[in-house]
């Protein structure tokens, strides 16, 4: 039987992956969708979500002759990021642990 994650962790490892790249002032979609290991279809779900709470802006760049799309988290997104970090190591962390 296939395992899925909860959306909360798909949700944090997005952002996660945006953070972590966000030194370089952005993360390319390529990037984002290999990081968080998702589909492109569930993927641009859960990225359209995030960018309609205004989690995370959309850019496009042109980077030679071609255009990517590039991601980078809102204050909004930083502080939700956080908020979601504390919530999974409480509900999922701590739970994992109790298990073992």
């Amino acid at each position: 039987m296939a395992k899925y994650r909860p959306a909360i962790k798909i949700v944090l490892k997005i952002l996660e992956c945006i953070s972590k790249n966000q030194a370089k002032g952005r993360a390319l979609k390529t990037h984002v969708i290999q990081c968080a290991n998702l589909k492109t279809t569930s993927a641009e779900k859960y990225i359209k979500m995030l960018k309609d709470a205004g989690y995370i802006e959309e850019k496009r760049e042109n980077w030679g002759e071609r255009e990517v799309i590039v991601y980078e988290m809102t204050s909004l997104g930083r502080e939700r990021f956080n908020w979601f970090r504390r919530i999974n190591d409480e509900l999922f962390v701590s739970g994992d642990e109790m298990e073992q």
